[in-house]
């Protein structure tokens, strides 16, 4: 299976800009990079090519009447994108990072992992899932991320940036069958697989419809059928930014999936699961939906018909 260009996570800054980053976070802390991303976020948010990725998104949660309030939007999405960035390399750079979850919370990820099937931690391109993914302590079991590394991608990971080895283990969505081997094995281990779940990588035939801010867009389904396969359960966690180098952990939804057989309609409903959750963390932290993609057009439900009316 091949990444199409439109997901593969390649970087927009250069090696360089990265790296000038990082000697602001190393000289003064994150702030000093906070005070350098208001001029480097201008910038890129009057680029067309950037405004591009973001306009569908921005246009469906915001509904901007005017060029100004479209660029308000772009810039402040853009800006907490960047902050989220440095809050990431900060947290290899210089270790430090704050993390608020309830104690309800932590018991009941312990208490989902407890039958021993294993757990689907699914989350998206939100908040501040960079940092978290190597600061879940509550999960008891050991982690494996669905990641794929794209060669032109310039953002170092935190394991990278601190030397250290990560505090978990990658399966590559490049792989043979998109990982889902591996996945399943590592469930039927005991141990948790946690993965982006608001976007399909690779083929556009693994997906579902589902409704999000007005429209239709396409999500994967397999995470689910692997869920109905194992009998692991499937928790919904997003990450919400609070501030410098803080963020909170947020179990939005949690739910089994029964053995429905191979017929992937059968798994739209747990999808739009998923997808109601996401919608409400969009309509609570608006500024927070890093998925700069237009998720819409590839649903044929949102193209217009070319059957004609005669």
């Amino acid at each position: 299976m091949n990444a199409s260009k439109e997901t593969t996570g390649r970087s927009l800054g250069s090696k360089l800009k990265h790296r000038f980053m990082y000697a602001l976070i190393s000289a003064g802390g994150r702030r000093l990079a906070y005070a350098f991303l208001y001029i480097v976020v201008f910038f890129y948010s009057i680029s067309p090519a950037v405004g591009k990725k973001s306009r569908a998104y921005i246009t469906r949660r915001f509904k901007p009447r005017s060029k100004w309030e479209f660029f308000k939007h772009t810039y402040l999405l853009n800006l907490n994108f960047g902050r989220t960035l440095i809050d990431r390399a900060a947290l290899g750079i210089l270790g430090t990072v704050k993390v608020n979850s309830t104690e309800e919370e932590r018991q009941l990820c312990r208490d989902l992992c407890a039958p021993g099937k294993g757990l689907l931690l699914l989350t998206a391109h939100c908040g501040a899932w960079h940092m978290a993914v190597n600061l879940i302590d509550f999960i008891p079991v050991k982690i494996n991320v669905l990641y794929y590394k794209n060669p032109q991608d310039n953002d170092k990971t935190v394991a990278e940036h601190s030397g250290k080895g990560a505090r978990f283990s990658f399966i590559n969505p490049a792989g043979p069958l998109g990982g889902i081997m591996e996945m399943m094995a590592a469930l039927e281990r005991g141990e948790a697989v946690c993965a982006m779940a608001d976007r399909v990588f690779g083929d556009p035939k693994n997906a579902v419809e589902a409704d999000f801010l007005g429209g239709k867009i396409r999500v994967p389904y397999s995470f689910y059928r692997l869920s109905s396969a194992t009998g692991a359960p499937v928790a919904a966690v997003f990450f919400p930014r609070l501030g410098p180098g803080e963020f909170s952990t947020w179990t939005a939804a949690h739910f089994s999936v029964p053995d429905l057989g191979p017929a992937k309609d059968a798994y739209a409903r747990f999808a739009q699961q998923f997808v109601d959750a996401l919608e409400e963390f969009c309509i609570k932290y608006p500024y927070q939906f890093f998925n700069y993609f237009d998720l819409w057009e590839e649903s044929p439900c949102n193209k217009p018909s070319t059957k004609s009316n005669n």
